[in-house]
C-alpha cells in the first residue's frame, strides 16, 4: 500500500482525504507540481519546489512552509514508499513501482463561504508508479493536434485542469497524443502538459512568453546550448508547420519527436537527427544523475 502525505499526516493511499469545503474541491483553487525519480532519487527537486512556490505567489496563495520544509516532507514521503536510502541503493518496495512520480499539491484550504480563501492551505504529496509510455513515440514519432487556447495565468501550474482535459480528449479522438495551444494571434505556445520546440536548420526555437516554463524545458536548452543556436521567441503556427523538426518535452515524457501536427506531416515524417541528439543528451544526463 502506497503512503501519501496529506495535511500534516502520512496515511495509506486509500485513507487520503481532505474536507469537501476546501477551495481546491469547490473552485479548483490550488497549485501543483510533478517530478520523477531516477533510482529512487527525485530529479530537480529544488527547482520543482521553487516553481511550486512561484505558482502559489502568482495566484495569491500564501504558504506557511518554506522551501526546506517542503523538501523535507517530499523526501520523507519518498522514503516511506521506497526500501533503503535515497542515495541510489534503494528500490521501491512494490515491484510495480520501478520508478516514481512525485506530485505536490497545495490547496486553497477550507473556506467558510465556499468562495474566499480564509483557511490554512493544505499540502499533499503523492508518490505513484511511473506509467511506461509507448516506445513508438520515441522511435517513430508522435502526432499532436492544435486547439485555440492559452493559459489564463501562464506562469502558474494550477490544479484547475478542465481546458487541458478537454483538449486531450479531443486529441485522443483523432489518435493524437497531445494538444498544442495556439493563441488568437496564431502563435504556437505549448501543449497541455508539455513544452514545444522546433528546429529550423540548426537553430532550436521555443516560445519565450505566454507559457509555463517547464523544468525539462530549461534542461533541454542547457544541454542544447553546446550543439545548436537557441532562440526564445514567438513561433507562429504557420512557420511551425514548415519546421525541419518538432518535439515536445515534459517531466515524464522526456523528449518526444513530433512527426505530424493536425493534417500536416513535418518534413519526411520521421524523428529528425537533431531531435535524436537532444533525446540522447537528456537520457545521458538522467543516467549520470541516477549513478551520482
Amino acid at each position: 500500500m502506497k503512503t501519501y502525505y496529506v495535511d500534516g499526516r502520512f496515511v495509506p493511499a486509500d485513507q487520503a482525504v481532505i474536507p469537501v469545503d476546501d477551495l481546491a474541491v469547490l473552485r479548483g483553487y490550488g497549485v501543483c507540481d510533478i517530478m520523477r525519480t531516477y533510482n529512487g532519487r527525485p530529479f530537480f527537486l529544488n527547482e520543482h519546489i521553487r516553481r511550486l512556490q512561484h505558482s502559489a505567489a502568482q495566484i495569491g496563495l500564501t504558504l506557511p512552509w518554506d522551501e526546506d520544509r517542503i523538501k523535507e516532507i517530499v523526501l520523507e514521503t519518498i522514503e516511506k514508499n521506497f526500501n533503503g536510502s535515497l542515495s541510489g541503493a534503494g528500490r521501491p518496495d512494490d515491484s510495480e513501482m520501478d520508478e516514481a512520480n512525485i506530485r505536490i499539491v497545495i490547496t486553497g484550504g477550507s473556506s467558510p463561504d465556499f468562495l474566499n480563501p480564509k483557511g490554512r492551505p493544505r499540502l499533499i504529496v503523492l508518490v505513484t508508479p511511473i506509467t511506461k509510455l509507448p516506445e513508438e513515440w520515441y522511435t517513430d514519432g508522435a502526432k499532436i493536434i492544435t486547439v485555440e487556447r492559452e493559459r489564463s495565468i501562464p506562469g502558474a501550474k494550477v490544479t484547475s485542469y478542465v481546458p487541458a482535459a478537454l483538449a486531450l480528449k479531443k486529441a485522443k479522438t483523432v489518435g493524437a497524443m497531445e494538444a498544442l495551444y495556439v493563441n488568437s494571434a496564431g502563435e504556437a505556445l505549448e501543449c497541455t502538459t508539455s513544452n514545444l520546440f522546433a528546429f529550423f536548420g540548426n537553430c532550436l526555437v521555443t516560445a519565450g512568453s505566454g507559457i509555463l516554463k517547464g523544468i525539462t524545458r530549461e534542461l533541454i536548452m542547457t544541454l542544447g546550448a553546446d550543439m545548436f543556436e537557441i532562440k526564445e521567441e514567438k513561433l507562429l503556427l504557420k512557420d511551425l508547420l514548415k519546421a525541419d523538426e518538432v518535439f515536445i518535452t515534459g517531466t515524464n515524457k522526456g523528449v518526444v519527436p513530433v512527426i505530424q501536427i493536425d493534417d500536416t506531416v513535418i518534413k519526411d515524417g520521421r524523428p529528425g537527427k537533431n531531435t535524436l541528439k537532444i533525446l540522447n543528451a537528456l537520457n545521458r544526463h538522467a543516467e549520470e544523475f541516477s549513478k551520482s
